[in-house]
């Protein structure tokens, strides 16, 4: 009987991995919906022996596991619990303050000194899960390498949105040995909740904000985690394909866009050409308990150039954020209902 991906049901670790190769448990696992229909992996990659000589002729005659691969997003209307879980796992320097039904995690790049990798989590996607299931399984020792905040104008939940890419080790367990828990209620942070204040500019005041996006980038180092010694799917199997055994993050990113309406007054162009320094400072929210504040410690408009939307004069605004010496490039204060996010399982 043909599968129906709308049967799709996702989980992953809400706490971190003990190590990179040790995979959540149930009492780590959380299960949320997602928007986009792809299906993340694992991945097998293969090889043949074309190339070698002594065959007698150019074609291959042997093919031979390599490597294991997984790549992904999950797309999501924003809400807090996936916010908080972004940042925290995003970013890599986690404090986590108060009490049910207020949690706060305050998350920041995570700094040299606590090295290099990320905390990891499990990934699940099953279909029909049982004895007849299409397809169950976990892949193990997944980092986020990086996530797209976009907050855009219009009625309806589409107006904030967050994509999380994520990467893994290609370590593979299947079936996932997890039955999935029922999903998390969520609470959505809708863009009309936003308030944004940028380079001493109150937009959300003014009524001149069309719409923003917030990224941040890993940039893991993926072809470095198969080393020698990596380690294979299949323990002590050097026929099974290799999988990552570290994933460290390269020269990360930190970027901020908008476009407001341009009008008598406007400053973005005299802000640019003056190079004005300032902060960034972009808030949703749903309730008292449950919010999303992104701070830029330091930016300058790096680009500003006119356009048009829908008919009315716009200008968009390309910010370059810059490190400041005590408060780092970006600071994420999550608050949401859900604990234990990127703590060690309990």
């Amino acid at each position: 009987m043909p599968a129906n991906i709308r049967e799709l049901l996702i989980g992953f670790g809400k706490c971190k991995q003990t190590n990179l190769a040790t995979a959540n448990t149930l009492a780590g696992i959380w299960r949320l919906g997602k928007l986009n229909t792809s299906i993340t992996g694992p991945k097998l990659n293969t090889e043949n022996d074309a190339p070698e000589l002594g065959k007698g002729h150019e074609f291959a005659t042997q093919v031979f596991k390599t490597s294991w691969d997984v790549q992904g997003q999950i797309e999501k209307y924003l809400s807090s619990d996936f916010a908080a879980w972004a940042m925290a796992f995003g970013l890599g320097k986690v404090v986590k303050t108060g009490t049910s039904p207020n949690f706060t995690y305050t998350c920041t790049p995570l700094p040299a000194t606590d090295g290099i990798e990320l905390p990891s989590f499990s990934y699940i996607e099953a279909m029909r899960q049982g004895a007849s299931d299409i397809f169950d399984r976990m892949a193990v020792g997944c980092v986020v390498d990086g996530w797209t905040l976009n907050v855009s104008s219009g009625p309806g939940r589409a107006n904030s949105k967050l994509v999380v890419d994520i990467v893994g080790s290609g370590k593979m367990t299947e079936p996932s040995g997890i039955t999935l828990p029922a999903a998390t209620a969520e609470k959505l942070l809708p863009g009309a909740s936003v308030t944004a204040t940028i380079n001493g500019i109150d937009y959300v005041t003014a009524k001149n904000l069309v719409s923003l996006e917030a990224r941040w980038r890993n940039n893991h180092r993926l072809d470095s985690g198969f080393y020698p010694g990596s380690g294979f799917q299949s323990v002590g199997d050097a026929t099974s394909g290799a999988i990552r055994g570290r994933m460290e993050i390269g020269d990360r990113e930190c970027a901020l866009s908008f476009i407001a309406r341009f009008e008598n007054g406007s400053t973005e162009l005299t802000k640019l050409q003056a190079l004005t320094e300032g902060t960034g400072v972009i808030t949703l929210t749903y309730d008292t308990n449950n919010s999303l504040s992104l701070t830029f410690q330091r930016i300058i408009f790096a680009v500003a150039e006119l356009g048009e939307t829908d008919g009315i004069v716009t200008v968009q605004v390309t910010c370059q954020p810059l490190w400041h010496n005590t408060n780092g490039i970006l600071t994420a204060v999550c608050e949401c209902n859900t604990d234990g996010i990127a703590q060690a399982e309990s």
